[in-house]
């Protein structure tokens, strides 16, 4: 650059050069490779994340001066890009196995509330049955001796009170033609 007095006048040589690392590519980069950062200080609620505006390179690194170092600029970054994705790939399946295994014991735990409800429900009902079982084997046997005694009554009764009644019967025929002459032919 040449000086002259107050100002400077730049030239298509200085356009060329490449930039010095105050004014670093990094601000013309994309928004995904910048970090972010938040403010702490006199931030409100609800409030965005800021985007990182440093203008200086990452520390250790110069400014490139020609293509290799560009290129080697650019392979570093998209390394540092792939291990952070990985450690977040990572991260993402530590998680996700820690929330597999929670979910598994959650699932175990009321399978087995599941399946003890089940076996105290199948211990009811096989309750049930039994007692279902016994009252009608009680009321088979009760209808059975029910029966068995109204037969044996009505068979007393035929032989007793048929035989009482014919001989009550005869004696009163006896003693009406007895009463009235009549004779027993």
């Amino acid at each position: 650059m040449k000086k002259t007095g107050k100002k400077t006048k730049l030239t298509v040589a200085d356009l060329l050069k490449t930039p010095s690392p105050v004014a670093s590519p990094a601000a013309d980069s994309p928004a995904i490779f910048k970090r972010a950062a938040s403010s702490s200080k006199g931030a409100k609620r609800g409030s965005r994340v800021a985007l990182a505006t440093s203008t200086s390179p990452p520390c250790g690194h110069r400014a490139p001066s020609n293509i290799s170092d560009l290129r080697n600029l650019a392979s570093s970054g998209v390394d540092d890009l792939k291990r952070r994705i990985d450690r977040s790939h990572s991260e993402i399946l530590k998680d996700l196995e820690a929330s597999n295994s929670r979910l598994h014991k959650r699932f175990k735990m009321q399978n087995q509330a599941y399946q003890q409800v089940m076996d105290e429900a199948e211990k009811e009902y096989k309750k049930v049955s039994e007692r279902i079982t016994e009252s009608r084997d009680a009321t088979k046997s009760s209808y059975e001796e029910f029966m068995a005694e109204a037969q044996a009554s009505a068979s007393r009764a035929c032989k007793t009170s048929i035989a009482e009644l014919s001989q009550s019967f005869a004696k009163a025929i006896d003693s009406l033609r007895n009463r009235y002459g009549i004779s027993s032919n």
